[in-house]
């Protein structure tokens, strides 16, 4: 009952950052599928950067990996574009890493967001070690 509480409060103390975080994820889901993910990673380098930058990234990483769960086929690959859009909001350099891994004769893709080494979605680091890296897909940072 505790944990469902405390659960709670946070949540209402963070509403607005989850609302935003849910309508980030579900655009970018959107703009996946209707024009894919180099025209959507344009538009999110042009972002303007926020009047109040959210003081911890890694507060706004918890929103979208908790608001992702709300949006229909949210890949890792959303999230991590949801990531970066707040990280260029915010002025935080990032990395969108997209890797490649073999897994039971198959070929699994997954991306993350870094930013410089560490890993702020999609995974843990030493998850992510057997994923070999094919491209990076920068933000621009102000």
């Amino acid at each position: 009952m505790f944990r469902l509480r405390r659960r709670v409060a946070l949540a209402w103390r963070h509403a607005g950052l989850l609302l935003h975080a849910l309508s980030a994820v579900a655009v970018i889901r959107l703009g996946l599928r209707l024009i894919g993910y180099q025209p959507l990673l344009r538009r999110i380098e042009r972002a303007r950067p926020a009047r109040k930058p959210a003081g911890n990234v890694h507060l706004a990483m918890w929103a979208i990996r908790h608001s992702a769960r709300l949006v229909p086929g949210a890949t890792c690959l959303t999230k991590a574009l949801a990531g970066q859009y707040f990280c260029v909001r915010a002025g935080h350099p990032a990395i969108v890493r997209i890797g490649v891994q073999r897994r039971e004769g198959r070929v699994a893709a997954h991306a993350w967001l870094v930013d410089d080494h560490d890993v702020l979605i999609g995974g843990q680091e030493e998850d992510l070690a057997g994923f070999t890296p094919l491209v990076d897909l920068r933000g621009a940072a102000r």
